[in-house]
């Protein structure tokens, strides 16, 4: 930017005091070369001279920011709260008392502490989930960038070896990006013709394929633009847009969280207990352990007696998803509805209650509606993300008039940041099984299958096991669909996902291979095994109607069978060829009557015929 503005500012000036300089020395110089020779000399001295006061002044900023970051790390290690003397009978101490004086030393503005507690911990966090992102759409990079006032400006990256710009060029009117950010709709190319498009990395890169999507905030203004790209051509389908989307959506979550932390006026050292929190929460996407850190950081606040977070499921029921403190192994996993006890209640009208003394109240509902706990002080707080109730966050007390209105809000805090962390570890999970699933069937997709399939055979190889392979194809499924209509195909489809699973162990994988066609893969099974399971498979199908209005459909399979190492070796290959010899072995079944299992080794001949005849 330095550099884009001495350009553009400095050198009209310079040749301006040439010229000048040249005349003024002309005065004494008989020979015009010499004058000329003299100026632009001093005009060199001038421009060295500028830039050694640019550059200094640009090494000592970043010094002082590269400082403040590593005080901001230093102290965060050394703040740590105290709990280990802490006497029950006494109330705790407000946090502020709770933190060790290395935090207690730090006399910044509370501007400073925020921006740079929060920039660098938005920066990481983003970056982490960029790269779960990349992972799962197998792209070659993950970009996220800021649409301010001021343009797009470089946020977080899935790769950390990528030279990026931070602003981009003021020549970007013609890209991609800016395109996005001018129409404010998502963007695939399967094919980058014009690479000029993609000016957001430094060097050239060979890209083919791009997707970006617009990211929103609450008010539907924008937000920032996250885009993937690709060195493969056709890399993005509609289901990597919808992922990308859905990922958007967790990340404009993410920076209003931080966008509001940073509106927070607080205490120098209540600020560093939440960074910390903040920290902890953003170093996993894992539900379990963001629910852990959440109880744990709680008890180093106050030592309450039981602490619980209640979550909504699918099904809409609420579920304890983490439970600390005692009966917490009576708590864990258990189901109810959302209109039962107390937490019914605050889950229903998304308002938290609190509770002086409970067994005083003498309320009607219970705190759950399967159990009885002997508790008088009770905060009950709905976990709330935009307009939606998630869940609930519980902190109890045997004890009346436990906790102060100073706890409370301190909890209130925690509720919201925790709040946000589980909505994008439940967000990921879901991005997980859309990158990993069929959406009609509920299986396993093609590409996932491959790298199932692929690990299960280097697993096999190591401990010298078998893996079979099963394709099966349904009969005749075109004039289904031609005769009732694609969603009966659908249904049968999805009825046949059913037969598959059902027909299955736990430790083998099924999968919806394309089309009508599925595979399945078995761990540990030679072709005696897996015959008998193809059999299975074929006798359930055959036998099974299913109704289509006031249709019944019956429908027959074809299948082939292949083992590894039996039908391949263990040279490389493998994996293609142990799918070639199962569809060879399923073509034979389909090419001599279909209802029918082969296993390769069986009709290898047949099919050795079968290819001289072609």
């Amino acid at each position: 930017m330095a550099k884009n503005n001495f350009l553009k500012f400095s050198i009209p000036f310079l040749i301006l005091f040439l010229l000048i300089s040249a005349i003024i020395l002309r005065a004494f110089f008989v020979d015009t070369l010499s004058a000329l020779s003299i100026a632009a000399v001093l005009s060199l001295s001038l421009v060295i001279i500028y830039l050694y006061y640019i550059i200094t002044k640009e090494m000592a900023m970043r010094s002082r920011v590269e400082g403040r970051l590593l005080s901001i790390e230093k102290s965060a290690s050394l703040g740590k709260l105290s709990d280990s003397n802490h006497d029950a009978d006494t109330p705790a101490a407000p946090l502020s008392l709770q933190l060790t004086e290395g935090s207690r030393g730090m006399a910044w503005s509370e501007k400073e502490k925020v921006y740079f507690g929060s920039a660098y911990e938005v920066t990481n966090s983003i970056s982490a989930q960029l790269a779960m992102l990349k992972k799962i759409l197998g792209c070659h990079n993950c970009i996220l960038f800021d649409a301010g006032e001021k343009g797009l400006i470089f946020i977080a990256n899935s790769s950390a070896n990528e030279d990026i710009h931070y602003e981009l060029p003021n020549e970007s009117n013609g890209s991609l990006l800016s395109w996005v950010a001018e129409h404010k709709v998502p963007l695939r190319i399967a094919h980058v013709r014009d690479k000029k498009g993609i000016n957001y990395y430094i060097r050239d890169k060979c890209i083919e394929s791009f997707l970006a999507v617009p990211v929103f905030g609450k008010k539907d203004e924008l937000r920032a633009i996250l885009c993937a790209d690709s060195q493969e051509k056709d890399a993005f389908n509609p289901d990597a847009e919808r992922l990308l989307a859905f990922a958007g959506h967790s990340i404009s979550d993410f920076l209003e969280n931080i966008t509001n932390l940073r509106k927070m006026k607080i205490e120098a050292s209540e600020f560093m207990a939440f960074y910390r929190l903040s920290k902890m929460l953003a170093s996993t996407l894992k539900l379990d352990e963001i629910l852990d850190i959440a109880v744990t950081f709680s008890k180093e606040i106050v030592n309450y007696d039981m602490a619980i977070f209640s979550l909504k499921e699918e099904s809409e029921t609420l579920k304890v998803a983490a439970a600390k403190g005692f009966r917490a192994a009576e708590m864990i996993n258990k189901t109810f509805k959302p209109d039962e006890g107390i937490i019914g209640w605050v889950i229903k009208n998304s308002k938290p209650l609190f509770f002086s003394d409970f067994q005083e109240d003498k309320r009607d509902a219970p705190i759950f509606p399967w159990i009885s706990l002997p508790i008088r002080s009770l905060i009950c707080l709905p976990l709330c993300v935009k307009d939606d109730t998630i869940g609930v966050f519980l902190i109890a007390s045997k004890k009346e008039n436990f906790f102060s209105a100073y706890e409370t809000k301190i909890f209130e805090v925690i509720a919201a940041h925790t709040a946000t962390q589980i909505q994008n570890a439940m967000m990921y999970q879901q991005m997980e099984k859309m990158a990993t699933t069929d959406g009609l069937t509920g299986l396993f997709n093609h590409r996932h299958f491959q790298e199932m399939l692929s690990r299960e055979l280097e697993r096999a190889e190591r401990y010298n096991e078998k893996v079979s392979l099963l394709l099966v194809d349904i009969d005749h499924f075109k004039k289904v669909n031609d005769i009732y209509g694609h969603p009966a195909g659908d249904k049968i489809l999805k009825g046949v996902a059913k037969i598959l699973t059902s027909s299955i162990r736990g430790i083998d994988a099924a999968a919806r291979y394309g089309g009508e066609e599925f595979a399945v893969i078995l761990v540990n099974t030679d072709g005696r095994g897996a015959l008998e399971t193809a059999e299975r498979i074929r006798r359930v199908m055959e036998y099974s109607k299913f109704n289509i209005g006031s249709a019944s459909i019956k429908i027959t399979s074809s299948l082939g069978i292949a083992v590894f190492p039996g039908d391949t070796g263990v040279d490389g290959g493998a994996q293609r060829l142990l799918i070639s010899r199962a569809d060879n072995a399923l073509y034979l079944a389909k090419k001599e009557g279909r209802n029918k299992a082969y296993l390769f080794k069986d009709v290898s001949d047949r099919i050795i015929n079968m290819a001289k005849q072609r």
